[in-house]
Order: structure tokens, then sequence, then C-alpha cells
């Protein structure tokens, strides 16, 4: 339990008053969900059709990258893996790598899991499943205003936010013979447009906005920094802790 409150505390979601459980009826979690979703599903509709043309230049054929987005369902790790796999790099070596790329993802389900301990564990292992970092955010918002997130809600963002992400990449493999530059698209800034959009979001919804600000913008630097020095994904890493530090102590010191 200590463990889990220290999380929340990293992840900038408030460990007080926990819900036991969502009264909100499921249906309109669901719908909730989806429209929370908006700027998520913006950010994958661009961002899995520039996967989808890499894939398939990389020799990737359009099933493939279809269950590849079914199964991993990880965008950076997908990028990771299929440079790697046009590489020739041994399969061990690629499970290693994408295992690292993905490790960030314990501490997302560190700081949800106060919230869904209610639920049922194969809506916990579904909701686990599909946690991506876009959807991590959006949630993290949600709780961290206060508001609730069942398992309508959860299910709601993550299932429209995956079929977004399956459905886009695998039209991107479709088109990746007639779009040969994703960047003249602007297909390539997609990503860093849609964290903007999510950062934003949470700076209008909050009385104190400096925190979330300057917590972005250390973790950008961090980021920057490491990633001269160590792998991306452990540079993520370090960036994600030390900007949930700075935001966690900014707040309290405003509270």
């Amino acid at each position: 339990m200590r463990d889990n409150r220290q999380a929340d505390h990293h992840m900038n979601i408030p460990d007080t008053d926990l819900p036991e459980a969502d009264s909100t009826p499921p249906g309109r979690g669901y719908a909730d969900g989806i429209r929370d979703a908006v700027p998520v599903i913006m950010g994958y509709l661009a961002i899995g059709l520039a996967f989808g043309v890499v894939a398939k230049t990389a020799g990737i054929t359009v099933i493939e990258v279809a269950v590849m987005s079914m199964i991993l369902y990880a965008g950076s790790a997908q990028f990771v893996m299929v440079g790697l796999i046009a590489a020739g790099v041994p399969a061990s070596a690629v499970i290693v790598t994408i295992f690292l790329v993905n490790v960030r993802h314990l501490l997302y389900s560190a700081a949800v899991s106060p919230y869904v301990r209610h639920l049922r564990p194969w809506q916990n292992a579904l909701i686990g499943a599909e946690l991506t970092d876009e959807t991590f955010a959006v949630a993290s918002s949600r709780l961290g205003q206060g508001g609730r997130a069942g398992a309508g809600w959860f299910l709601g963002i993550n299932n429209v936010s995956h079929a977004t992400w399956i459905v886009s990449t695998t039209i991107g493999a479709v088109l990746g013979s007639a779009i040969t530059d994703i960047r003249a698209l602007g297909f390539d800034f997609a990503l860093a447009a849609m964290f903007a959009a999510l950062l934003i979001l949470q700076i209008v919804n909050r009385p104190a906005w400096m925190p979330a600000v300057t917590a972005a913008a250390v973790g950008g630097g961090v980021a920057l920094c490491a990633s001269m020095v160590v792998p991306p994904s452990w540079a993520i890493i370090a960036a994600t802790l030390v900007a949930a530090t700075v935001g966690m102590v900014l707040e309290e010191r405003e509270a």
C-alpha cells in the first residue's frame, strides 16, 4: 500500500479519498472514456499512418503490421522493433530491447492501481494491457482533478484508442507504397503535437498551472540531456521520474 501511494505522488495523482467504486453507469462511463479519448485518437491517426508506412517500407507485411498493433500496441516499441528487424538483429536482442523501451509502464501501473483495485481481475488485466503513454496522461489528468474513472471509463478510452491504432497502422501499411516521405505530411511531428495538446488540457483545467509547465520543461531537458549518454528508453524513465518529482514538490509548496 505504501509503495502504491508513493507511486501516486510521483505521477501527480492524489492518494487521498481513493474511490472504492465508481457509481457512474457503465454505459455512461464508456461514453465518457470515448469522449476523453479524442486528443489521443487524433494523434494516433497520424502516428499510426506513419508507422504503417515505415513498417511497409522495411518489408513488414500488412497482416504483420495489424497483428503487431493488436498484440504489442506500443508506438515507440513498434517503431524500434521494425528498425531492429530491418537491421537483422537477433530475436533475443529484439525482445530485450522492447522490454526496456516499455519498462516505464510499470510506473503507470503502480500509479493507476489504487483506482482500479476494486475491479474484477479480467477488467484489470484488460485495462493494463491497453494502457499507453497517452491514455495514462488523460487518466492522470482526470484523477488528479478529483474525477472518477471506473471500468467503463477505462475500457472506453482504451478500446477506442487501441482500435484507432490498429486501423490507422493497417491503413498506413496498405498505403506504404504510395507514401514515401512522412515528413512531407507532417506525420513525424504528430507525437509531439499530441503530447503538447494533452499538456495544454491539463494546464487549462488547473488553477495553478506553473507546476505543470515547470515539470514539463524540466522533464524535456532531462530527456534531451540523458538521451545523449543513455538509450532513449532510459532517458524517458529518468525524465518521467524527475518531472514527476518536480511537479509534486511544486504542487505541495503551492497547496
